[in-house]
């Protein structure tokens, strides 16, 4: 209720710009799906919503456009839909023979999240900059059975760390004279 009652009051002035931080914070799921749809409300009002958070699955699900900010440097700005285009492929492949699974991601040069080790088990990878159909193919052509093949849809926490990672020279322009 918290929350409710301190939105509540900042409306009171009726603002044409909201900045909330962490909004959803301290609320329960029903409390959190009405926050939701009530910032959507605003904007459709013609206010500006500027929502500060770090639960990014939940920015995810409210934000028209975003803006990163790592090391004081302006890093991304633009439309979810824009930003989910900068996505890397990402490809989770499992075979219950992990070491043919292995040799194959090694003989194939696929990048993953964690170095792949040679296993007697099963094996789950997950191998960037790839495509299920790729993966499929080079595993049927070397005769590993797969049990898994699915495209991962990288979220916003994923493009977040793969934008915040990058050195600051390869990230973007310093934000000089632009408001975040």
């Amino acid at each position: 209720m918290r929350q409710r009652l301190a939105l509540a009051t900042t409306l009171l002035g009726d603002p044409p710009v909201l900045l909330l931080d962490e909004p959803a914070n301290g609320l329960d799921p029903e409390g959190i799906a009405w926050l939701r749809g009530f910032l959507r409300a605003l904007a459709a009002e013609g206010r500006t919503v500027l929502v500060s958070s770090h639960v990014l699955s939940e920015v995810q699900q409210t934000v028209d456009d975003v803006v990163v900010i790592a090391r004081g440097r302006l890093v991304h700005a633009s439309s979810l839909a824009d930003l989910a285009r900068l996505a890397r492929p990402r490809v989770r492949a499992t075979s219950p023979d992990g070491a043919r699974l292995a040799d194959l991601v090694v003989r194939a040069g696929w990048s993953t999240a964690a170095p792949t080790a040679t296993t007697a088990g099963p094996l789950t990878v997950e191998v960037h900059d790839v495509t299920p159909a790729e993966v499929g193919a080079a595993a049927f052509a070397a005769g590993v059975e797969l049990h898994e093949l699915a495209a991962v849809g990288a979220g916003l926490e994923q493009l977040f760390l793969d934008l915040v990672e990058q050195p600051p020279a390869a990230a973007g322009a310093p934000a000089t004279g632009r408001a975040a």
